[in-house]
């Protein structure tokens, strides 16, 4: 169905809207002090849209002591498909192990699919903080990096 002027003057509202309140509450780097819950926020790589905003969830299970799981879920988008490439470094602050891991995922329509990139490393029991790197690629490439800590047992 092709779009009425209606639902585009409406989009566009949307857009700068969320524009708006994303400026107004940063971009950048987020730090979460041993707390399950972050996220990673930055302009969409397709300008006039949503803006990437990757929520971050660090979770163990007992069955599999000291190693996380770390899940960047993020929105979608107005227009459709971008690519998300999220670099995972992670280091034990308390015995100094380190490792790095890497996934792609495509973001697709916002009232269809975000995208969902989950890492298992193997980081130890202790202190570990976990650094993202993001690469959104669709009109332009946008980059994106924040930091977690967290408890691991």
């Amino acid at each position: 169905m092709k779009p009425t002027r209606k639902t585009i003057t409406g989009r566009l509202a949307v857009t700068a809207a969320v524009l708006t309140a994303a400026t107004l509450t940063g971009t950048g780097t987020a730090m979460a002090q041993s707390s399950a819950e972050g996220s990673c926020r930055g302009m969409s790589p397709n300008i006039i849209d949503f803006p990437y905003a990757g929520a971050v969830l660090v979770s163990q299970s007992q069955s599999d002591p000291g190693a996380p799981f770390v899940n960047i879920k993020s929105g979608g988008s107005l227009w459709g498909d971008y690519e998300t490439q999220v670099t995972l470094n992670w280091t034990n602050l308390t015995t100094g192990a380190s490792g790095s891991e890497t996934q792609s995922r495509s973001v697709g329509f916002i009232l269809g699919k975000g995208a969902s990139i989950t890492f298992n490393p193997h980081t130890g029991a202790g202190v570990v903080r976990t650094d993202f790197s993001v690469r959104n690629t669709g009109l332009v490439t946008q980059h994106v990096s924040c930091s977690k800590v967290s408890d691991v047992w």
